[in-house]
């Protein structure tokens, strides 16, 4: 296992994948680092979907295209990044989860006030864990708007009350994955 701060600074999100599967046993390693996550009232509301089935995960990415294309349509010709995102999704045969293996989305039980929060620090527990064994892992935030959807969740197997909040996948890297540039933050101190 690698020291900490240098796994908190050579995480990246990986895009490019091998076939390699992932072993359930690494996968319960991280669903088992997830649950250490702070949560607020220590309510720890979070469970775990895993999904390894392809066309399954083929489904849900044409459905997280589709539900992601009217919400960038209005902004293409404001953001560049919007723009070439929207060339992806409109792609035939593009993946929105980039081949893993994997695919586990973190569901949070709605009733609990800092949901979304504690969810999102119990994912990144998995994905700097992930990082420390060599699996590759990245948030697809762009299923999210699919997601929504309660009867896709139901038909998904999600537990009632409960919301998607951080969709995953792991997988081992096939190659290295470039820093991206960093900007310093702006910082005020108050004394």
């Amino acid at each position: 296992m690698k020291d900490i701060i240098e796994v908190i600074k050579t995480r990246r999100c990986v895009r490019e994948y091998k076939e390699d599967p992932v072993s359930d046993e690494d996968i319960k390693f991280l669903i088992d680092c997830a649950r250490y996550a702070p949560s607020g009232f220590n309510m720890q509301p979070w469970s775990f979907l895993v999904i390894k089935n392809k066309e399954t995960m083929r489904k849900l990415s044409e459905s997280g295209k589709n539900a992601m294309i009217p919400l960038l349509e209005p902004i293409k010709d404001t953001s560049k990044k919007a723009s070439n995102f929207l060339v992806f999704l409109k792609t035939k045969g593009t993946d929105m989860f980039y081949n893993a293996p994997i695919l586990v989305i973190i569901l949070g039980n709605k009733n609990a006030p800092t949901v979304d929060y504690d969810c999102a620090m119990a994912a990144q527990n998995m994905m700097l864990a992930a990082h420390s064994r060599g699996i590759g892992s990245c948030w697809i935030g762009g299923v999210l708007p699919a997601l929504m959807n309660d009867e896709l969740l139901k038909e998904l197997g999600a537990p009632a009350g409960y919301k998607a909040v951080a969709p995953l996948i792991f997988g081992y890297p096939k190659g290295r994955t470039q820093m991206p540039e960093k900007t310093e933050p702006e910082v005020k101190w108050l004394r």
